[in-house]
């Protein structure tokens, strides 16, 4: 009986806090990313964002989610591209201990769990086609360069 409850609490461990060796592939416009899924904290649809006045033009403000702000960023904005606007309203929120920042995103498009040798240090095979994976520690040290505080 001890060893099926220990098996119970492991699946639901694994549910809670997330497969160690799942990826979710999302979009933002054309681009296609990918990031490990326990690092994911939530997916949001239709929010709504509320405007920082003062802030570099890659915030676009910041979400209210179960009463914590989300830094929304845009990454398309903070590396300067042309046609930087996102019209879909979908934010991918971080799992992390420092801060609280989002990305907004156009696109969830699948969950999977790629074999150990599709898995690279920068990038993960998904459909015979490598898929750069997203580091937000990039963005949380421009936030601190930008906004001149140290990480």
């Amino acid at each position: 009986m001890e060893e099926l409850d220990a098996k119970t609490e492991a699946e639901i461990k694994e549910l809670y806090e997330g497969n160690e060796s799942s990826y979710l592939v999302f979009s933002i416009k054309d681009n296609r990313y990918a990031f490990k899924s326990s690092l994911i904290q939530e997916i949001v649809y239709g929010s709504k964002i509320h405007v920082i006045p003062f802030a570099p033009d890659y915030i676009e403000g910041v979400l209210n989610c179960r009463g914590n702000p989300y830094s929304v960023i845009n990454v398309l904005k903070m590396n300067n591209e042309e046609n930087s606007d996102i019209n879909e309203k979908v934010f991918l929120l971080f799992k992390r201990d420092d801060d609280n920042f989002c990305i907004h995103i156009s696109n969830i498009e699948v969950f999977f769990e790629p074999e150990e040798e599709d898995i690279l240090e920068d990038k993960v095979k998904y459909k015979f086609k490598f898929i750069p994976l997203f580091n937000p520690d990039v963005i949380e040290e421009r936030l601190c360069e930008d906004l001149g505080k140290d990480k």
